[in-house]
């Protein structure tokens, strides 16, 4: 794969990262390891943010999750499962925003929106 094929998504999540494992454990279904999902279209990573607490803002919140394209996934599925992740977030009440080169194609541009409202 080369990089213009590259998908990559980092969300940020204001929650524990034990709850968010435990969350996506529900949606995305039986983990590889602690923390790890490997899909079809993407490999999903929940760990600690080593810069959890550093800004005010969501690059500070204490868990992020991961998305990395698995080598030849279509981006309009990758895109779909990251927007999908997000949506069940928010529906959850866990805020989440996403940092990525598609953010314009998600839901509330990746959730930026949603802290502008």
């Amino acid at each position: 794969m080369d990089d213009e094929d590259h998908e990559y998504c980092k969300v940020f999540l204001q929650a524990k990262e034990d709850l968010a494992v435990d969350f996506l454990t529900g949606l995305l279904g039986v983990r590889d390891r602690l923390g790890v999902f490997s899909l079809p279209e993407a490999i999903v990573d929940v760990s600690r943010n080593p810069g959890r607490g550093a800004t005010g803002d969501f690059i500070g919140w204490p868990a992020i999750v991961e998305v990395e394209a698995e080598e030849g996934a279509e981006r309009a599925s990758v895109v779909g499962l990251v927007s999908r992740i997000l949506s069940a977030l928010w529906e959850a009440g866990i805020p989440a925003v996403a940092a990525c080169d598609y953010e314009d194609e998600l839901p509330w541009r990746g959730g930026i929106g949603r802290l502008e409202t």
